[in-house]
C-alpha cells in the first residue's frame, strides 16, 4: 500500500505513517533493525511510538520474531546442556514437558508477564504441587528468561520480578536409633554392609556410595575420597556423573577403622570371585574407562540405583523396621553426628554441605535436641553441686 501522510520524527525515533486504506502504521529502529506498530488514527500511532521508544530506551524492547516460551525453552535447553549435569538436564526436561509447556508454552517470551506466572504457580499449588516443585518450575523459566535477555530476544526476565513460590520444608525424616540398631543387626554377615554403613553412618547420598572405586579408599590414611556419582538418568539408565551434586560435594572423609575394617573385607571377598569367574567377570564402563568399583555382585555387576534401591527394601524388611527411602540414611547419618556431640563445621563437611548455615537449616531439629541436652547438662551439674554444698 502506498503512503499518504508521513509524521518525521527527529533522527533515530522512527515515523508513522497513514496507508491507502486510511489505517496508520509506523516503526521504532532498535539495534538497526525495525519494530513496526500499526494504529486505527494519527494519535493512536503518536502513542504507540512514544510508548516504544520508552521501552527500547530502558532496554525492553527488541526487534524481529519473538519466540513462544516452548520453543525457546526447547532452544535453551539444547544449546545449555553442556552447562549441566545429565540428571540436571532430564529433570529440567521433565519440568518443561509435564508443567511448563502445557500452560505457558504457547506464549510468546515478549509477552509473558507477571501475571501470567503468578497465575502458573497458584495453579500449581491448586493442583497439590509442592512448594520445592513449583519452585523448581520458576527456577527453570527464570535461567531460559535470562538467556533470552542475553540473546537479545526480551528486553527484561520478567521471572525476576516475580517473588518465587515458598520453599518447601526439607525432608530430613530420620531413623530411630533403635531402627538404626536393627539394620546393624541385620547388616552382619551381609555383601553389601559397608555400603550402607557409608550412609548410616558418613552421610553419603546414594549414587555416591555406589560410585565409589577402591582407588577412592586409602586404607593407610583412613580415608574415603567423594568425587562422583552414579545416578539414574530419564530415558538413559544408570549413568557415571564424573562430579558430585554441588562442588562442595567432593570431599575426602575420615572413616572410622571398623568401617575399614569392613570394606577390606569386602575387596578381599570381591578379589577371590574375580579370581574363580576369571574372563566370566562382568565389567561396567560407562565412559569406555576401567573401573575397579567397590560394591558389585558375585559375577562383578556392580550396583547401579535400582538394584541399590532394591537391595535398600530388603534390608529394611530383614531388619524389621518401616519403609523409607535410601535419602533417610544420610539424613539419620548427619542427625546422630550432631547429637552425639560432632560440631557443625565438622558435619557439614562430612556432608558435603556447602556451608554449615546449609547443615543448621535442614537439621535444625538435631542441633535444638543437642541444645536441650546442654541444657539439660548444665542443670545436673548445678544440682550436684548444690548437693555438695548442703
Amino acid at each position: 500500500m502506498s503512503e499518504q501522510k508521513q509524521t518525521r520524527a527527529a533522527k533515530g525515533e522512527g515515523t508513522f505513517f497513514q496507508t491507502a486504506d486510511g489505517k496508520w502504521r509506523g516503526y521504532v529502529p532498535v539495534d538497526g533493525k525495525r519494530k513496526y506498530f500499526s494504529a486505527s488514527n494519527k494519535a493512536e500511532a503518536a502513542r504507540k511510538r512514544r510508548a516504544l521508544l520508552n521501552q527500547r530506551d530502558n532496554g525492553h524492547l527488541v526487534a524481529g520474531k519473538v519466540p513462544t516460551l516452548g520453543a525457546w525453552l526447547d532452544h535453551w535447553m539444547n544449546v545449555t546442556s553442556t552447562d549441566r549435569r545429565d540428571s540436571t538436564n532430564g529433570i529440567y526436561g521433565i519440568y518443561i514437558e509435564k508443567y511448563i509447556k502445557p500452560k505457558l508454552g504457547s506464549k510468546r517470551i515478549d509477552k509473558l508477564t507477571m501475571d501470567d506466572l503468578e497465575l502458573f504457580y497458584a495453579g500449581m499449588a491448586a493442583d497439590k504441587k509442592s512448594g520445592s516443585t513449583q519452585r523448581q518450575a520458576h527456577s527453570i523459566i527464570r535461567a531460559a528468561l535470562k538467556h533470552a535477555v542475553w540473546r537479545g530476544h526480551v528486553g527484561r526476565n520478567v521471572a525476576a520480578l516475580v517473588k518465587p513460590p515458598q520453599r518447601a520444608k526439607p525432608n530430613t525424616t530420620t531413623m530411630s536409633e533403635a531402627d538404626v540398631a536393627a539394620v546393624h543387626k541385620a547388616l552382619i554377615g551381609d555383601r553389601f554392609q559397608a555400603r550402607w554403613h557409608m550412609s548410616l553412618d558418613l552421610g553419603l547420598r546414594p549414587g555416591e556410595a555406589i560410585a565409589l572405586e577402591w582407588k577412592h579408599v586409602d586404607f593407610e590414611n583412613k580415608t574415603i575420597t567423594v568425587e562422583q556419582e552414579i545416578l539414574q538418568i530419564v530415558g538413559k539408565g544408570a549413568q557415571l556423573e564424573h562430579a558430585t551434586k554441588t562442588k562442595a560435594g567432593g570431599r575426602v572423609i575420615a572413616a572410622p577403622p571398623r568401617i575399614m575394617e569392613m570394606l577390606k573385607e569386602t575387596r578381599q571377598n570381591q578379589m577371590i570371585e574375580r579370581a574363580e569367574k576369571g574372563s566370566d567377570w562382568k565389567l561396567w564402563e560407562p565412559d569406555g574407562q576401567p573401573h575397579a568399583w567397590c560394591f558389585t555382585r558375585a559375577d562383578g555387576t556392580p550396583l547401579r540405583p535400582t538394584a541399590d534401591a532394591k537391595e535398600w527394601k530388603a534390608l529394611l524388611v530383614r531388619a524389621g523396621v518401616p519403609h523409607t527411602r535410601r535419602y533417610t540414611a544420610r539424613h539419620t547419618a548427619a542427625s546422630m553426628a550432631i547429637s552425639a556431640g560432632a560440631d557443625v563445621v565438622s558435619v557439614a563437611d562430612m556432608m558435603g554441605h556447602s556451608s554449615p548455615a546449609l547443615t543448621l537449616s535442614v537439621y535444625t531439629h538435631a542441633v535444638e535436641e543437642r541444645k536441650r541436652s546442654l541444657a539439660d547438662l548444665i542443670e545436673t551439674r548445678h544440682m550436684e553441686q548444690e548437693a555438695k554444698q548442703e
